[in-house]
């Protein structure tokens, strides 16, 4: 059937969505470098005391996330490779597009290859959009391993699932649980915003399937299981004692589920508004009544009680709020956001495919497909208006596409490159005491911490731990072109570890 002149417009909107959102991330990523905060502290651990001593360090010193520790402790200065943080932000994104592609092909089977690379390439551009902080998701390597990562793990483990229940009996359907307890495993061991989230999505389904459809399921019972074990392995390092003992507000449990839910509503309310989720809800319908019509590939899916869907989704989005009130006593971070965002968007069109299912079983929907009815093209084209204005908005008020392409076009990143690599031929150089002239541009998009001017500040004693410096000092006074020729003073510099 020959496509209409609206469907290729829509489809070519689709393309240049997630190109707008796309280009510049990996463009930035020939700039990226590792932070002055973390990085190098995991590295010089790794490379001082060896990899399994270091994270036995952070185990029972800091944090239980086993996990990213050990993806942080063997990043690519571990290796002398100070360029292949370049190669980090690329690694992310492809991961979190493939993790989307693999989950939606799963949700959308019967659906043509090129709707599910699009629905992929719409639910990028939408995470992109509202991103808090564009650093934490694909820049900075500590939080890519505590929050990007198991979100990636999470939305790949949904669909391993789905998978295994298709796959007939054999040892590729063992393989494939093995995999799925491996995939929790790594998901909870990187950070406690995924585990909560993790453990009691699982939770819930199990519930759902012993409560309501009268099933024990075995696959489920073994991921609950898992995920219980990888949750106590978590919580009980020693570290994290110490680490939530670092604030006077935390593990107050009924106060932090307030806190959650009063958030959620909140953040909820500013998405709906901020981003076009509502207009594009609306293009969906159409698309969630025909994957839900009897006879569909994946109709049983959503053949879910919606309220009840409703109830379980506004609180797992709670619930992934719920560690930052808890541990530290304070609002979530910018990088929790980001990964609530993600679970947000993912939900709300499963929930609303639920409902679109729901309503065609009840005949409730009789105006619904109007917008998607040839007879009644000018509620049609009043939507496709109304949504490419509300786009338009999105965009040039979203912060996260601001900062990219600013950075990326503004000559930030250029500058904080070439500086940044100066610096670190300088940090390369023999001699006891260093001083470093300030950076002169911080692109947003790039840049978390730097070090400091106090030269017994952890992220100074990391970098010449790493670099066999004595000392390296942030001095103001020094100028570039000075620092490169007459601030290294030698007393002795020990071998290259």
């Amino acid at each position: 059937m020959k496509e209409s002149f609206t469907g290729r417009i829509a489809n070519a909107t689709a393309v240049f969505l997630f190109l707008l959102a796309c280009i510049p991330l990996l463009c930035l990523s020939l700039y990226n470098h590792p932070s002055a905060a973390d990085d190098y502290c995991f590295a010089d651990t790794a490379v001082r005391y060896g990899f399994w001593a270091a994270q036995n360090y952070y185990y029972t010193g800091w944090t239980g996330r086993y996990f990213s520790n050990m993806l942080v402790h063997a990043n690519p200065l571990v290796w002398g490779w100070y360029d292949g943080f370049r190669l980090i932000p690329v690694l992310a994104v492809t991961a979190l597009v493939s993790a989307l592609f693999t989950l939606i092909s799963e949700l959308l089977r019967g659906e043509s290859l090129k709707t599910r690379l699009l629905t992929t390439g719409i639910l990028f551009f939408l995470i992109v959009l509202a991103l808090q902080s564009v650093v934490e998701a694909f820049f900075w390597t500590a939080a890519i391993a505590t929050y990007t990562v198991p979100t990636v793990l999470t939305i790949y483990l949904l669909a391993v699932m789905l998978r295994w229940y298709r796959k007939p009996a054999g040892p590729d359907k063992w393989l494939t649980v093995v995999w799925a307890g491996f995939l929790v495993f790594a998901s909870i061991g990187s950070g406690e915003t995924n585990l909560i989230l993790l453990l009691l999505l699982l939770l819930a389904i199990a519930g759902y399937r012993l409560l309501f459809q009268r099933t024990i399921d075995p696959f489920l019972v073994f991921l609950v299981v898992v995920a219980l074990a990888s949750s106590w392995l978590l919580f009980r390092a020693p570290g994290n004692a110490i680490r939530m003992g670092g604030n006077a507000h935390s593990g107050e449990l009924v106060k932090s589920m307030g806190s959650s839910f009063g958030w959620l509503a909140k953040s909820v309310g500013g998405w709906l508004v901020k981003t076009p989720i509502l207009p594009l809800s609306l293009l969906y319908w159409p698309m969630a009544r025909r994957i839900t019509q009897p006879g569909a590939p994946n109709a049983h899916l959503f053949a879910l009680p919606a309220p009840l869907l409703t109830i379980v989704y506004v609180g797992l989005l709670a619930a992934t709020i719920f560690p930052s009130y808890y541990g530290i006593g304070l609002p979530p971070f910018a990088r929790t956001m980001n990964v609530l965002f993600v679970f947000f968007t993912l939900g709300w069109f499963f929930v609303l495919t639920v409902w679109a299912g729901r309503n065609r079983s009840t005949g409730t929907d009789s105006g619904a497909p109007a917008f998607s009815a040839n007879r009644n093209r000018p509620a049609t084209t009043l939507l496709l208006v109304i949504t490419a204005l509300w786009l338009a908005g999105s965009i040039a008020y979203s912060t996260s596409l601001k900062q990219l392409y600013t950075d990326l076009l503004g000559g930030g990143a250029t500058v904080y490159n070439r500086e940044m690599n100066e610096r670190h031929r300088l940090l390369q150089l023999p001699g006891d005491t260093l001083r470093l002239a300030p950076i002169s541009v911080y692109p947003p998009s790039l840049f978390v911490e730097d070090l400091k001017p106090e030269r017994t500040h952890w992220w100074n004693r990391c970098q010449s731990g790493y670099y066999n410096h004595k000392v390296i000092i942030l001095d103001s006074t020094v100028t570039r072109t000075a620092t490169s020729s007459a601030t290294v003073s030698s007393v002795g510099f020990p071998a290259k570890r």
